[in-house]
């Protein structure tokens, strides 16, 4: 019994020494996973995208979209990354937005190199210094790239669980039984709902080459889908070489704050172009009332100064949101800040409401840093606002696809319709725009027929004030008797 149990023992601290040489943490993920070679990597797939921020319904999930292909190429020195999709329409019908109904497929090609990140697809790359930080994580969200970047910036291990800080984020990685990549977590944020959780999931892993990667990628944000893709392909150290194109390196640095335009239309009435988006300025005999607050708390912040510059005596009372989408509602919580007066559609109150009580640590804004109530009137199917010199008519588009609390402000007077979305027209003298189908478009011309409204101009809040024979050039829609 002696003799056993001394094997035992001394088989216990061979054991026990050899467990103590083994790996942990980061460094047992870069070896079960195969990351300390691997330089480079393109995968592929398929699978399904979702448009965060662009729900049919407040609070709903993101509209679908039908991702044909997926391509991801990676550069882990440079650091650099190339993400390639091409989505087909998904939701049918068109219901929500994210750029739907679609005509044709649409590709997008977004990159990343270095302290450079572009758009291509164009006539030539299109810079994106803004977003050059969200690309930069991307890379190290990855499965292979949260190792590296957890090595890198010495994570701490608690458990199968890492936690690090890259570009400015705190990432948390958590590791299977196998020490794969299982999960990355992190916090982003948005101007209309602050701090977003974001949870990529990696399952079904296999041997590529000299690696293991996941056949399946999804990720959500705010707890609904945005991307779920099925892999197909990987290759491990492939050649991925971005140069940064030289219109993207001479181009220059952003400006710190959206510059603001203002352009008079007629007697009172002005047009604010700020962030590529577009306000109408409506002065009243003692206030103004300001038609769109989209984008962001910096863009009204820029559309507000221009306005009360150019009409000095008079406040800013009432700013009007079209929908809850994020880029229509994301200038709002400023206006809030400043004791301005929200109107929306009732169905949309208790939302904003909601999302401008959630935290932001991220990114504080005005309102965070010195909160107040916010005053919010709810819309049913109509309410005017008027006085001797102005009217401005709101109006609820029930029914419509791009979402459930769409107003749409027509101007009498002026016979102007400002509406959110439907046809943005593009620029130059071109009318079409062929890359987008024309339900919803369709659905706002029946609806300004029903309510027998008689628009001789548009003011798009994504485009310029054009025609209104323009939207129904633009998609073939039927003429019909113009009240003059």
């Amino acid at each position: 019994m002696r003799t056993i149990s001394t094997f035992v023992v001394g088989v216990g601290l061979v054991i026990a020494a050899a467990g103590c040489s083994r790996p942990t943490g980061a460094a047992a993920a870069a070896e079960a996973m195969g990351a300390t070679g691997l330089n480079t990597i393109q995968y592929s797939g398929s699978g399904t995208n979702y448009a965060y921020g662009q729900a049919y319904q407040p609070g709903e999930r993101w509209p679908r979209f039908e991702v044909k292909t997926y391509t991801a190429g990676v550069d882990y020195q440079a650091p650099a990354m190339r993400l390639e999709m091409l989505r087909a329409q998904g939701e049918d019908p068109p219901r929500g937005g994210g750029a739907q109904p679609f005509a044709v497929d649409q590709r997008t090609i977004q990159v990343v190199s270095g302290t450079h990140a572009w758009t291509e697809g164009g006539a030539q790359p299109a810079p994106n210094p803004l977003a050059v930080a969200d690309r930069r994580r991307a890379i190290w969200l990855t499965p292979h790239g949260a190792v590296k970047a957890a090595i890198a910036n010495n994570a701490t291990v608690d458990g199968n669980v890492l936690t690090f800080r890259a570009e400015d984020r705190d990432i948390r990685v958590t590791l299977n039984g196998d020490n794969l990549v299982e999960k990355v977590e992190y916090l982003t944020t948005n101007a209309v709902v602050g701090d977003v959780p974001v949870e990529i999931t990696y399952s079904d892993y296999a041997e590529f080459g000299a690696i293991q990667f996941p056949r399946r990628i999804v990720e959500k944000q705010d707890g609904f889908d945005t991307l779920d893709i099925t892999v197909t392909t990987v290759q491990p150290n492939a050649a991925v070489s971005l140069p940064v194109p030289a219109n993207v390196a001479s181009a220059p640095a952003p400006p710190a704050a959206p510059m603001a335009t203002i352009e008079k239309v007629s007697e009172g009435l002005w047009s604010v172009n700020a962030a590529n988006t577009r306000s109408l300025a409506v002065e009243f005999a003692d206030h103004i009332v300001v038609l769109e607050g989209p984008t962001s708390d910096a863009r009204s912040v820029a559309a507000n100064e221009i306005i009360r510059k150019t009409v000095p005596s008079k406040p800013i009372r009432y700013v009007v949101n079209t929908h809850a989408h994020y880029d229509h509602a994301g200038g709002l919580r400023q206006y809030v800040a400043e004791g301005i007066t929200v109107i929306t559609h009732e169905s949309n109150k208790a939302f904003l409401e909601q999302a401008w009580a959630r935290p932001r640590t991220i990114e504080p804004d005005s309102l965070s840093k010195a909160p107040r109530a916010p005053i919010v009137e709810g819309v049913g199917d109509k309410r005017v606002l008027s006085d001797a010199t102005h009217t401005v008519e709101l109006y609820f588009l029930a029914n419509h696809a791009h979402h459930t609390g769409q107003l749409v402000a027509y101007l009498p007077k002026e016979r102007i319709l400002l509406y959110g979305d439907g046809y943005n027209p593009p620029a130059g003298d071109e009318i079409r725009t062929p890359e987008r189908g024309p339900d919803f478009a369709v659905q706002l011309v029946e609806a300004v027929d029903r309510l027998k409204l008689a628009p001789q101009r548009i003011a798009p809040v994504h485009g310029r004030i054009v025609p209104y024979e323009n939207i129904k050039i633009a998609f073939n829609i039927g003429q019909r008797p113009t009240t003059e």
